[in-house]
């Protein structure tokens, strides 16, 4: 899957087999929806945003009992998600099609079409993941601005502007992170790793370079870590109160450090890591919904702001 998100997990239980949930993880699923289900979910959300669109405009006769620029918000949530639900199902069904036909014309070689993947190495855009959250933080606020309206100018309305306000300040977490973001792209600047191999085969040795980020010589200690994950969709609740999201569990964890000591001598320079890799563990499989992947995670705690960037790694297995 070519999308990340930003998951976000409220200490979820280990799957059966004791596997951690990773809370706030970049998630490769873009919805815990695939497909043509996805799509004929999506339908009835875009139908909805063009009626309340057109009542807004007039085009259709209705009694309105707020202003137009607050209905044409409602149409254009429910149009926007809609659509990005009905595009994510067509999506998956393509990139299906086109998975099936090179893997019965290549069945032993999977890294060639299961993933883009670059034989040179993987780029990580701090520019891209700033956006997104910019994005999500601006949906939140907007989403919340009817409600505000309808707690002041209706009587007894008191409880949407409550709520608003409560759920304002849980959007602050939102404005947050992508303040951090934003410091960590205009300090760090992108991020590359490149590979030594392609692909890296499980029983064997991962070898690959970070190529030192900007202003790498403030960072006081870097973790660099190699996680197998694996997605789930995993519901909760019951009745109407149930709800399906992409959870990501991992499997297995190796960790490397580097102190301030051994990064001033590397600024300007690569950042060599290497990682035993168990032949016990899953292969990648990033063509499957969901996916099971292979990521290093390069976390640098700094003054200021920290460095972070996380970057897909091609394991499989190899004759």
């Amino acid at each position: 899957m070519a999308t990340t998100t930003r998951l976000m997990v409220a200490s979820l239980a280990p799957d059966p087999s004791g596997h951690p949930a990773l809370a706030n993880h970049r998630a490769q699923s873009a919805a815990p929806i695939n497909g043509w289900q996805s799509m004929l979910f999506g339908l009835p959300f875009m139908a909805a945003g063009i009626a309340i669109g057109l009542v807004a405009l007039d085009a259709i006769p209705a009694r309105k009992h707020a202003p137009d620029w607050m209905i044409g918000i409602f149409a254009g949530m429910f149009f926007l998600a809609g659509s990005f639900l009905f595009l994510h199902g067509l999506h998956d069904i393509v990139r299906k099609a086109a998975w099936r036909r090179e893997a019965a014309a290549r069945p032993s070689e999977p890294w060639l079409y299961d993933f883009h993947w670059h034989r040179e190495g993987i780029a990580f855009s701090a520019f891209d993941d700033m956006l997104k959250r910019l994005m999500a933080a601006l949906v939140w606020t907007v989403f919340l601005v009817p409600f505000g309206w309808v707690g002041i100018n209706v009587r007894g309305a008191w409880p949407f502007l409550a709520g608003a306000v409560i759920f304002s300040l849980l959007g602050l977490i939102f404005w947050f992170r992508w303040a951090a973001m934003l410091l960590d792209l205009l300090r760090y600047d992108n991020s590359f790793l490149s590979y030594e191999s392609f692909p890296f085969a499980l029983g064997g040795t991962l070898r690959a370079c970070l190529r030192s980020p900007h202003h790498v010589s403030v960072i006081d200690e870097l973790t660099l870590t190699l996680r197998c994950v694996r997605e789930q969709y995993v519901t909760t609740g019951t009745g109407q109160n149930r709800s399906t999201q992409v959870v990501c569990y991992e499997l297995y964890k190796d960790v490397s450090t580097l102190d301030r000591e051994k990064l001033t001598g590397l600024a300007g320079g690569d950042i060599f890591m290497e990682f035993r890799l168990p032949s016990d563990q899953p292969t990648t499989n990033l063509s499957a919904t969901p996916p099971v992947y292979w990521e290093i995670e390069a976390k640098g705690k700094a003054r200021g702001a920290d460095y972070e960037a996380s970057f897909l790694v091609p394991v499989y297995k190899t004759n």
